[in-house]
Order: C-alpha cells, then structure tokens, then sequence
C-alpha cells in the first residue's frame, strides 16, 4: 500500500475516532447533567452544529495546507525542471527513457540532431542514427541493460557527413527497482577531439625523442626496468634496444661505486614518487667506458595510473672536452695577467672596479680588497672632471671604441704618480677592460729636462734671479701638485730671504722673511745651518717648529721638509722647502726629485749672483 493511501486511512480513521468519542461522550454528559426534554433537544442540536462547525474547520485547514503544500511541490519541482534544463543545456546534456522505445528529452533529441518527430524512437531507429562502426558496441550494451539490467556506458558517434567535424556522444542508463529505465546523453565531442589531439602530440613527442639524435631518453617502470630507449641512448651508451628492454638500469648505465646510492635513490621514489634533481652525473657505456652527461627525471603516471620514470640524458663529452680547454686557456690568461707589469682593471657599467691584477698594488698603492667596489674616479680624478667624462660617456655607448691618454694616479699616500691610461669597451656586456701604465719616471725625466732648459735660457737671457727661482718652484709643483714649494736664500749675516714661494700665503712669507739660520729654528733654519736634510712629518709635534707652529697652521699646513743647495766648495746657498697641507713624509722618489731641482737653485744663485734680499 502506498505511502500516500496509509495516510489518508489514518487521517479518517482518527476522524472516526474523534467524532464517535465525541458523541458517546457529549451524550453521556448531557444526561447526567440535563433532565428536561426540551434543553436536552436543544443541546443536542447546538452540540451538533457545533461539531460540525469544528469539523468543517478542521477539515478547511487540512485541505488548505494540503493545496498550500501542493502549490509549494509543484514550484519547486518546476524550479528544478527548470535548473535540470539549465544544466542539460550548459553540460550539452540530455535525458531519455526506455520502455520497449526510447522516449528522449528535447535536450536529447537536440543532441542527436532530430526534431520532434523522432521524440519517441525504437532501438533500430537509434541505431540509424549512429555511425555503422559504432551500432553494435551499442546495440550490445542497450541489449544487455534489458536482459540483465548491466548498467549502460557506451560512447558512440553520430551519423554524419564526412566532411563535418564527428560528434559523439555518451549513452549512460541503469534500470530502477520497479523496472523502469533511464538514462542520460552527452556530447563529449571536445573530449574526444581533446583525447585525440593528446595523442597525436603524445605521437609527435614520441617520434621526437625516438628520432633526436643528441638527446638519450630512457623509460623505467617501479622496479627501475626498461621500458623506453631511443636510437640516441643506443649511440650514447651502445646498448641496442633487444639488450635493454626489461633489464634494470644499476647492470646496464649505473657504474658499479654508484649502483647502492642509485639503489636507494630508486626505492625512495617508489615510496613518495620523487625523481631525483637534475644534474652532471658520470655514467658507464656498454664497453665499460665513462660518459658524462647532464640527466634529468620526469615522473609521470601511464593509463593504468601507473607510476613511470623517464631520464633525459644529454652528453656533455664535448662540453666537458672544451671547458678544459677553456679552463687551460683562462689559467693561462689569468698567470700572464697575474704576472704582468701593468695594472690590468675592469669597470662595470656603474664605474666601479669589479676586476684588479696583482700589478695594481704595486701601480696604485692600494690593496686590491680596498680598491674593488670603488670607482674608478677615486684614484683618477681627472675622470671624473670634463671633458673626459664626456669620453667615457662616449666609449660607453660606442660612439668611441677606445681611450688613451696620460693622466695623474692619486696613490694611498696622496701623492699623483703621472699614468698611462687605456681604456676599451667590451661587448655585450657593455664593461670597460682597462690598464695602468706607470710613466712616473719618463715624466719627470722628460719635465725634469725642460726644467734644466728651461734654467739655462733664462741664464743666457740673462733673466733676474727671482724669476729662475720662481720657474724652478712652479715646474716642482707642476710635477707634483700636492708640494708647496718655498726656496729661500742665505745671506751673508746668516740670515734666510725669500728667493721664491709663489704658493705660499703672503702674510706667511712676510712673517717667515728674514730668519735666523740656526739650529732648532724651523725646517728651512735648521738645516741652514747644519747642512743637513730636516723632515717635519708633523708641524704639531715637531720641536723646531714650536714657536711658529700657529703661523704655519694659519697658512694651512702640517708638514714641511727642507733641503739645503750649497755651491762647489760646499757653502750652503740656501734651502729648499717643502710644505704639504696633512702631516707626511717624503718618498726617497720625492727627495730625489727636489735634490735635482736644488741642484738648478744652485746654478741660478751662482750664475747671477748672491743678493741680499729677493725683489
């Protein structure tokens, strides 16, 4: 009995129950509590319609929440017809029915392509419309959904011309309990054109690694046995592919040191699925000979959902034959660069240093750790003014393919040492390749010269002694423009005058004008009177400078050295000073190079004559 009967049996039986109950009852009350005839008719009668008053009630709320319920139902399974349709239309799906005929959905017949006319088909008809290669697949399996009630899932296509794109279709059904069938249909043509298109590309990629003749491919199952191996793996370990196939990989490539760690490499990947990384790995040739290769892994799953491993080897034979090579040719570069005279440098595109030789140090003066990082400037500043930043602007953006010029180096101690610079831009990498060539010595020879001609024109000319002496300071601090050079003449009371001190401060030289020469007095005093070379690295501390050490600070300078010139019999004519604006020292170059201009001092004073006081 249905559901739908039980409860209405129920609904009136308890109807039946109440109503008897309340007769019985109301009857019994009545009698007990009225005795006159007439108010027992009446209450009988007002008990009667009130009941059915009650009842009508009773059955007005059940019969409007039934219609209510209904109303509710109804539009609720309009809404999920309306949500079916919806989904069969997005999914390109339909339903169907089967009942000695099929019974199709509009979706469905839509689908199949058929109009109304063909909603309600027998099996022959449905199978007309399909290609003939695929009616008895389907025939077998609608046949064995009738007799046996096997679940239906076959996929099929249509009956089209030729020159349409295929549809196909996919047919499901199963039979329900009370012996209907139902069941759906889908267009899975983009599938199957989706499956179709892998596998010509899985083809493709297959005849790819079969027929690429640089590129070994090798296939694994779990137990690390061959399942793949192309012509290329046949050049590359010499093994054919009747040798291989189903042999493990450790007896065939792995050498014998490396089979336990390829052993425990494999059982980790079939424990969590992991290939190993790729890399540079030697493996073994068929005749026991060594190969290297770069073999990297790819882990992926078969149809079976199973799990397959493929290594991709590259032979690196030839790479590794030319890096040799390679690193022989740059040992040698780098030891003729390492053991090279000049400085050797390279600038990036920021100006900073990201390459210095050994010969740098040496060259410069700076340690080469301090040095890279730095800008080139820092140690030549004539580059950083124009118009050789200009230049360097210009090789930089290949308007100029190189550079060479002399300029002055400004070594760790301060001093301009004169250079040879040359530059060049390299390609791609746009950085400058650079080197030093120290010509400190040809320069001052060269300028040391022209100074001595320079004296002697002026003595044939018979020039005044102030300006020899002031040409022989400015060629000095031309070579060396960190100097501030003072010379000073002794006269015959044992006093100092000054011959020449051009960049000297006036109210220093007017102070300093007229000295004593003796001992403990200054630098230029005391070796006036000793002879004798005097170093003041440092006017603060210096004993001899004690009463004129604010003097010289006022003039800005920290440390002075003097040298005496004396004639040929010995006699000191007078000093030659020099002033440097921070406490240093001067190099045994410096020294050498001054005593050679004391020596044109003392030319100049003996050719024109001892004076008094320089005008």
């Amino acid at each position: 009995m249905h559901s739908d009967l039980r409860g209405a049996l129920r609904l009136a039986g308890v109807y039946i129950f109440i109503g008897a109950l309340w007769i019985y009852g109301t009857d019994r009350l009545l009698h007990l509590l009225v005795s006159n005839i007439d108010v027992m008719v009446l209450m009988q009668s007002l008990k009667g319609l009130l009941f059915t008053l009650v009842s009508g009630a009773l059955v007005f709320i059940t019969c409007y929440k039934g219609l209510n319920y209904r109303r509710r139902s109804l539009a609720r399974i309009e809404q999920s017809n309306r949500l079916l349709d919806m989904v069969q239309q997005h999914s390109a799906m339909g339903t169907w029915s089967l009942n000695q005929d099929f019974h199709w959905s509009p979706a469905a017949l839509k689908l199949l392509g058929r109009d109304a006319h063909d909603q309600q088909a027998s099996l022959a008809h449905l199978l007309t419309w399909l290609h003939p290669a695929e009616r008895g697949a389907v025939q077998r399996a609608v046949q064995a959904l009738l007799d046996d009630h096997t679940e239906l899932n076959v996929c099929a296509r249509l009956m089209q011309h030729a020159q349409q794109q295929p549809i196909w279709v996919h047919l499901r059904g199963e039979a329900s309990a009370d012996g209907s069938i139902h069941g759906t249909l889908q267009d899975i043509s983009l599938q199957k054109r989706d499956e179709a298109a892998l596998h010509e590309s899985e083809m493709r990629f297959r005849q790819l690694f079969e027929q690429t003749p640089r590129i070994a491919v090798q296939g694994y199952d779990r137990e690390n046995r061959v399942i793949f191996w192309n012509e290329a793996s046949t050049q590359l370990y010499g093994y054919n592919v009747n040798d291989v196939m189903g042999r493990r990989m450790e007896e065939l490539i792995v050498p014998p040191l490396q089979r336990r760690k390829m052993s425990t490499a494999n059982n980790l990947w079939q424990l969590n699925g992991s290939a190993i990384s790729a890399g540079e790995i030697q493996l073994q040739r068929k005749d026991g000979g060594l190969v290297w290769v770069h073999s990297s892994q790819l882990v992926i799953r078969n149809r079976l959902d199973q799990l397959e491993k493929y290594h991709i080897d590259i032979d690196l034979t030839e790479q590794k034959k030319m890096h040799e090579e390679l690193q022989i040719s740059e040992n040698r570069y780098r030891s003729l660069v390492d053991h090279l005279a000049d400085a050797i440098f390279i600038v990036n595109n920021h100006n900073l240093l990201t390459f210095v030789n050994p010969a740098w140090e040496h060259v410069t003066g700076h340690r080469i750790v301090e040095s890279l990082g730095s800008p080139l400037h820092r140690f030549i500043p004539e580059l950083g003014q124009m118009p050789l930043r200009q230049q360097l602007d210009d090789l930089r953006s290949g308007a100029e393919t190189s550079l060479r010029l002399e300029c002055q180096l400004l070594n760790d101690q301060g001093q301009v040492r004169q250079i040879e610079l040359q530059l060049n831009r390299s390609e791609p990498d746009g950085c400058l390749h650079g080197s030093l060539h120290d010509v400190q010595e040809r320069y001052l020879t060269q300028h040391l010269q022209q100074a001595r001609n320079s004296v002697m024109d002026k003595l044939l000319g018979q020039q005044p002694l102030e300006k020899i002496l002031h040409g022989i300071t400015h060629n000095l601090e031309r070579l060396q423009p960190q100097m501030r050079v003072s010379i000073m003449l002794l006269d015959s009371q044992g006093c100092l005058f000054i011959g020449a001190a051009p960049s000297l401060p006036q109210s220093y030289c007017q102070a300093i004008d007229g000295i004593r020469a003796s001992t403990g007095i200054g630098s230029c005093g005391h070796a006036a009177s000793t002879g004798e070379m005097v170093i003041a690295e440092d006017i603060s501390t210096h004993p001899n400078w004690a009463n004129y050490r604010e003097l010289a600070f006022s003039a800005g300078l920290q440390a002075c050295w003097s040298l005496p010139f004396k004639d040929e019999r010995g006699k000191v004519l007078g000093t030659f000073a020099v002033y440097y604006p921070h406490p240093t020292k001067p190099s045994d170059a410096d020294i050498q190079l001054v005593t050679e201009f004391t020596r044109l001092a003392g030319l100049a004073v003996q050719t024109c004559g001892r004076t008094e006081r320089a005008n």
